[in-house]
Parts: structure tokens; C-alpha cells; sequence
């Protein structure tokens, strides 16, 4: 679930016409944190031009501290995940301030962020989807142009006027039955799968699940996460035109990067074999 939230922050160099090393005093700040989760997934790291290639490098030695509540949470680093973690495994509280210090090499970089709350009265329109088993044939281009308008799901929940969500939908079959057959050429298997899901961040409300966009059958959950303006920032100026380029947003002092907050809800639906 975080890899589908982490954006890759080379964004940051982006704008300079040769790929060359940040300033040394600088490094680049990933942390993300959810309400009713523990703080796993904060990552810092330094990133290099090599042969015309950005390199990340993550810097294992930090001090990277939270604070929230008047209290100090020291993180440890996580060698296997890159990531520096509080071990232990408190939750992140929706409403609070958190702030977050990482020390490195004399720099000190700093950066505060609110919880959003969570989406509220999520509902699915349905929670069973129909898909029967697809054959190539004449008729697959017109059946899954039905299906696309039929077997459909809307996802709704109640928002905050001015907060952004986006939603994710994923599967949680460990072994993967394909809805779409073997043979079906790649552009259209892209097509659909454009579709799927990580939505933009939006102030929307509602997000229609389409059935024959998912890969498999089985059992799904739909996440709608609550996000703070500093990533609808970030990830606006990651999407924007490489030909206007402006300086990318960032919420940290003394450094470059992102420290954010999410809150999370999710339903469950199906799809099933006609």
C-alpha cells in the first residue's frame, strides 16, 4: 500500500537542464503518515546525476525524529526498507500536529503537517460485480464496451468542502484470475487498464469502479484517503507539462521533499463470474 503512495521526489531536479548533485547541504525528505497506522514510512535520502540517470541513495545514518503531543519519537532505520520507522508501532492520531527533524551532517531540515480526517458515510452503489468469462471473438470488442457501461460500481462518500481524496482499488486475491483472455492485443489491455486505479487527487466526492478496468476476479477493497494541500501540491507539479516547468513545491525547511499526512476508509465489493 505505501509503494502506491510514495512519489518519486527526483521532481526536485527536474527543472535544471544538466543532472547534477543537490547542494551538499541539502538532502530529500519522503515521509508519509496515516492515521490508525504507525510511522513506517518515512525515507531520506541524496540524489545524483550518473550518466545521465538520477540515482537515489538513501542516507541510513540520520537523526530523524516526530514530534507530536509534546512528545519525542525517535525513529529507527529499517535496512531492509530503506525507511526509518518507530518501532514502537504507536498510532498516528487523526487532529494532531506532527512534526518531524532529521539531522544529518550538520544540516538540520524540518517540516510540520495536520491529520486530515477521515472520509465519512463511504457507500458502494453495488457490491457485487458481474463479469462473465470473455472469449476472443468477433463480439469481445461490443461485450466489453457493455460491460464498461454496465457493470459499473460508485463509490461515494461525505467531504469536507476544500479537502482533496483520492481513491485506490485494490485486490486482495493472493492468486490472480484474469479478466481479460489471453490474446486481446496490448493497446487495448492498456486502455482498460488506465482505468485502474490510483485516482488524481480532487475535492470529488464520488469514483466509478469499472468492472471490466479491474485485472481479476475476486474479492476487492476500495480505500477513499483524506490528503492535505502541501501533496494535491506535489502531485499537480509532478503531472504538470515538462514544457512549463516551474519550481516544485516543497514543505520542508531547510531541505527539499515532502512530509505529509493521510486518513484512510474502505469498503469491500466482488467480481464474479456471471
Amino acid at each position: 500500500m505505501k509503494n502506491l503512495l510514495t512519489i518519486t521526489l527526483v521532481i526536485f531536479l527536474m527543472g535544471c537542464e544538466e543532472l547534477e548533485r543537490p547542494n551538499a547541504d541539502q538532502f530529500v525528505v519522503e515521509g508519509f503518515i496515516t492515521a490508525d497506522f504507525p510511522i513506517n514510512d518515512i525515507m531520506v535520502k541524496e540524489t545524483i546525476g550518473l550518466d545521465d540517470t538520477l540515482v537515489d541513495i538513501p542516507i541510513s545514518d540520520a537523526d530523524v525524529r516526530i514530534i507530536a503531543n509534546n512528545e519525542v519519537i525517535l525513529l529507527d532505520y529499517n535496512s531492509l526498507a530503506f525507511k526509518y520507522a518507530d518501532q514502537s508501532g504507536a498510532s498516528i492520531q487523526v487532529g494532531a500536529t506532527y512534526e518531524i527533524e532529521i539531522e544529518y551532517q550538520g544540516t538540520v531540515a524540518t517540516a510540520s503537517t495536520i491529520v486530515p480526517e477521515k472520509p465519512i458515510d463511504l457507500n458502494l452503489s453495488r457490491t457485487e460485480l458481474v463479469i462473465p468469462t470473455l472469449t476472443l471473438s468477433f463480439a469481445l470488442r461490443q461485450q466489453i464496451a457493455d460491460l464498461f457501461e454496465n457493470e459499473v460500481s460508485t463509490f461515494t462518500w461525505d467531504g469536507v468542502p476544500g479537502r482533496s481524496y483520492f481513491v485506490v482499488i485494490e485486490t486482495q486475491e493472493e492468486e490472480l484470475d484474469p479478466i481479460i483472455p489471453e490474446g486481446v492485443p496490448e493497446e487495448s489491455k492498456n486502455l482498460l487498464s488506465s482505468f485502474r486505479f490510483i485516482s488524481a487527487p480532487s475535492e470529488e466526492t464520488s469514483f466509478n469502479i469499472i468492472g471490466i478496468a479491474l485485472e481479476t476476479y475476486g474479492r476487492h477493497v476500495a480505500k477513499v484517503y483524506s490528503v492535505n494541500e502541501e501533496y494535491v501540491e506535489l502531485f499537480n507539479s509532478a503531472t504538470q507539462d515538462s514544457r512549463d516547468l516551474n519550481e516544485p513545491p516543497s514543505n520542508i525547511n531547510n531541505g527539499l521533499g515532502i512530509f505529509t499526512a493521510f486518513a484512510v476508509d474502505s469498503l469491500e465489493f466482488t467480481v464474479v463470474r456471471e
